[in-house]
């Protein structure tokens, strides 16, 4: 099945004004239970939109993973000069990071898991959770017509919950987080 990846040219679009009006970084990663002293992993971390508040929450004690199979999107986010936590993490394949197993607190994956074979990635991000870990996946509705990926490859809530059960987690709560986003988030089962 042909996926839609998101190409690092248009990377400025990750940080416009209106994406940060509908989906503050700091507020959503707080508002799911981000706190200082928490090892956090952006899977799919992109130029640095969740990474770099979610590395000034967490605090220089602790690390932040920004895992991408993008090295042109990794060399975005360096450029921005990241808190000195940030752990730079490139995945050649998307499905392997090199973090080690049970080692994360807190795991947000942006708008990514429509890009990826779903319970593949799931279980990866499953192996580096700790037992009482969050996950935050947060992704595109299919009932907004505004920007995004193609519509036939955008995933309902229902389907993410699918996805996680077959991998081991088990959705918690959904929230619809604006007009285009939702947010589900999980735990190991």
């Amino acid at each position: 099945m042909h996926r839609h990846r998101f190409e690092a040219k248009h990377h400025k679009r990750l940080d416009s004004a209106y994406r940060r009006r509908i989906l503050p970084p700091s507020t959503t990663l707080k508002r799911f239970g981000l706190k200082k002293g928490m090892t956090v992993a952006d899977i799919g971390s992109g130029s640095g939109y969740f990474l770099i508040p979610a590395a000034r929450i967490v605090g220089k004690e602790a690390a932040a993973y920004a895992v991408d199979a993008s090295k042109e999107m990794l060399a975005v986010l360096g450029g921005k000069k990241p808190p000195t936590n940030v752990v730079l993490v490139h995945t050649r394949d998307g499905y392997s990071f090199k973090i080690d197993s049970g080692a994360v607190d807190f795991v947000v994956a942006s708008a990514i898991l429509h890009e990826n074979e779903p319970v593949k990635f799931l279980k990866e991000i499953g192996r580096i959770m700790k037992p009482t870990a969050t996950l935050l996946i947060i992704d595109w509705r299919t009932d907004s017509l505004r920007s995004g990926p193609p519509m036939e490859e955008r995933l309902t809530p229902d389907e993410v919950k699918a996805f996680l059960k077959k991998s081991k987690l088990k959705a918690i709560k959904t929230v619809i987080l604006n007009s285009r986003y939702y947010a589900v988030v999980a735990k190991r089962a």
